[in-house]
């Protein structure tokens, strides 16, 4: 599978549109330390699999397995 790696910026963006009320950055990256969000810290930067959660649609489990298998 293919791997889409964006800012948390643009995932905020992208999920919630620009009036959408999206959580914070940090939560954001707490969800994905506690793999509720597909995604990964490089340097000191974080960002989240774009694919991998398109694929998940809210599904959990799907969500667990494609991080397994990332």
């Amino acid at each position: 599978m293919k791997r889409e790696l964006i800012k948390i910026s643009e995932f905020r963006r992208r999920r919630w549109g620009e009036n959408g009320t999206p959580p914070c950055s940090q939560a954001i990256r707490n969800y994905i330390r506690d793999g509720k969000l597909p995604g990964e810290q490089i340097g000191k930067l974080w960002y989240i699999d774009w694919a991998a959660f398109n694929k998940s649609a809210g599904n959990e489990l799907v969500a667990m397995v494609l991080k397994g298998a990332a």
